[in-house]
């Protein structure tokens, strides 16, 4: 017996699988995918639990309530082969809610009302549940709202139902009750899991997508170091982190030298392969507690942490002949840069620290480009 399940199992996997993607369509996000195979998964599991429960009531002597659990599964499966050549979801999802809520109470008010019946009605509450899952709160509200109206007219009814009631074997209650919450409450732990996979899975996209918006605002595109929004942001830390503990903060504002010659002899294009090398060579020779942005152009400004103006310069020298090994496009020519470095000092402004740097760098130009000036006063 174990063999031959053992032969059959990856049949009955590949059987599976195949049924739960009938209903989906080619354009169906992963979400909806998601819904429509665990939707489909579901109703056939209680399809066929209600073809076992109807045969079960039947053969110990109840046609009544043995009928419509057969009665549900027909239209059950009738809601989903339309399903299927529809692709219609949300008339899928409302059919099988309504029927798994009607059919407990059917059941029930068959078997004579509480007495009997009560066993079934944690079937119902997979209405709610699967309003919660595939639709929105909203609609879960209104499923929950037509159980508890449904269960109030059982509770009305009851005493009339009760008259006529055939008692059940108290053995069979007990079984019966068993077997109803161990089923019930599998496919319900199942719909759970699924729908906390989900919004999990939702929220790790949200996620995902707020990290890449704030990664494009705050990235240069075209060298993918950070833009003047970022410097901004950053200065401004480091700023209130220097004046908070006093530790030095260096800066560097560096351009490329007659930038301007390699566009309109090379064209833009060469020119943003130039800045992009230029960045990279930039951003080869700081610390991983640096910070490197493109202020505008081919204007670039480094921020060093907690490293004072003769180490910053330093760097800044072994940045300026790092920087003479790039070549332009198309002419193998090399290029040069000027570099500005500044010390802030505390309580002083963003304007005031990079107008200092950007002095020094002006500095560097008018003394013949291709050096290392440093202004501190």
């Amino acid at each position: 017996m174990l063999d031959t399940f053992h032969r059959l199992r990856p049949a009955l996997r590949r059987l599976l699988q195949w049924w739960i993607t009938l209903g989906v369509a080619t354009g169906d996000s992963d979400d909806l995918r998601l819904k429509k195979a665990v939707l489909t998964l579901v109703s056939s599991s209680i399809a066929g639990l209600a073809v076992f429960w109807g045969v079960l009531y039947i053969a110990i002597g109840y046609p009544l309530p043995g009928a419509i659990p057969l009665g549900y599964s027909l239209l059950s499966l009738a809601s989903t082969l339309y399903f299927f050549r529809t692709k219609h979801f949300p008339f899928f999802c409302f059919s099988q809610q309504l029927l798994v809520l009607l059919l407990p109470f059917l059941l029930m008010w068959s078997l004579g009302g509480f007495a009997n019946g009560s066993v079934v009605m944690i079937w119902a509450i997979f209405a709610p549940f699967a309003a919660l899952f595939f639709n929105h709160l909203k609609a879960a509200t209104r499923w929950m709202a037509a159980f508890l109206a449904l269960l109030a007219l059982s509770a009305a009814i009851d005493p009339m139902l009760a008259a006529r009631a055939r008692p059940m074997p108290q053995y069979l209650n007990t079984l019966y009750f068993l077997m109803n919450l161990g089923g019930s409450l599998f496919l319900i732990g199942l719909m759970l899991y699924y729908f906390v996979r989900d919004r999990e899975i939702a929220y790790g996209r949200l996620l995902e997508s707020e990290a890449q918006i704030r990664e494009l605002m705050l990235t240069d595109p075209l060298t993918g170091v950070a833009n003047r929004r970022h410097l901004d942001d950053r200065l401004a830390m480091e700023l209130a982190r220097q004046t908070r503990y006093g530790q030095p903060l260096s800066v560097i504002l560096t351009d490329i030298d007659h930038f301007k010659q390699i566009n309109d002899t090379y064209g833009h294009a060469a020119g943003d392969v130039v800045i992009t090398a230029f960045a990279r060579t930039l951003e080869a020779s700081i610390r991983s507690t640096d910070f490197l942005a493109r202020y505008g152009g081919e204007e670039f400004v480094l921020l060093l942490p907690n490293t004072e103006a003769g180490e910053a310069a330093a760097l800044a020298e072994r940045m300026r002949e790092a920087v003479r090994h790039i070549r332009v496009p198309g002419s193998g020519l090399g290029i040069t840069a000027s570099f500005g470095v500044t010390l802030a000092r505390r309580g002083e402004s963003m304007s005031e620290v990079l107008s200092r740097a950007d002095e020094a760098m002006y500095l560097s130009k008018a003394g013949g480009r291709d050096r290392v000036t440093t202004l501190l006063d």
